[in-house]
């Protein structure tokens, strides 16, 4: 399995000489709102800092996430001063022909289904529950509340194993009274194995 594939596509368009000729660095301040038109023709390549995309709902990506695949409607929001890459949509298709591995529309289905909360993973039950306006970068709710959705939605075994797995990612940080997950950390994890089974889909 190839992990952190965002990273690896982010080093591909940058690394390429041609980059530079085509990419803009552009600056976001805190809250600042960024409007994504419809079809846009450009996606943005998080160099520094963390952002909130909104389309039917929210997502938090942070540090080298790319944005702006989906073809809808979106907004993005900085949650702190922001540096990031502006690049043409075709030359991240040119790039991803020469990788050979995933397409433009595999990316779109990936970042519709964050937006609208809606991906088909083990931990779907996470993504359901996260706040609809999300501005921290951690979410704590109460354990026996947690014990209680989660047994609901999921079997017990599914539910020991993704608490392993999410503490093994060190995205649990607390199983005392509070259950606290990184949200940045959290879905720059669910993203990457999004990416892992298109890659594997692929292969």
């Amino acid at each position: 399995m190839e992990e952190r594939f965002t990273t690896e596509l982010m080093f591909t368009l940058t690394n390429n000489p041609k980059f530079q000729e085509v990419a803009e660095l552009v600056y976001w301040n805190e809250e600042e709102i960024v409007h994504c038109p419809e079809n846009n023709e450009y996606v943005y390549a998080i160099d520094e800092g963390s952002v909130t995309q909104c389309a039917a709902r929210n997502s938090s990506w942070g540090k080298g996430s790319i944005l702006g695949f989906t073809r809808e409607e979106t907004k993005i929001q900085p949650l702190s001063k922001t540096v990031a890459w502006k690049i043409p949509l075709t030359y991240v298709k040119d790039i991803l022909k020469s990788m050979g591995k995933v397409k433009v529309a595999d990316l779109t289905v990936i970042e519709k289904n964050f937006l609208d909360r809606n991906e088909i993973d083990c931990i779907q039950w996470f993504i359901q529950e996260m706040p609809l306006r999300l501005h921290t970068t951690s979410w704590k709710v109460a354990l026996d509340f947690f014990r209680q959705e989660m047994m609901h939605a999921v079997p017990k075994e599914l539910c020991a194993f993704q608490v392993k797995e999410l503490k093994h990612q060190h995205i649990l940080y607390e199983l005392g009274y509070y259950l606290e997950i990184d949200v940045l950390q959290f879905h720059n994890y669910l993203r990457d194995l999004a990416y892992n089974k298109v890659l594997q889909k692929n292969n």
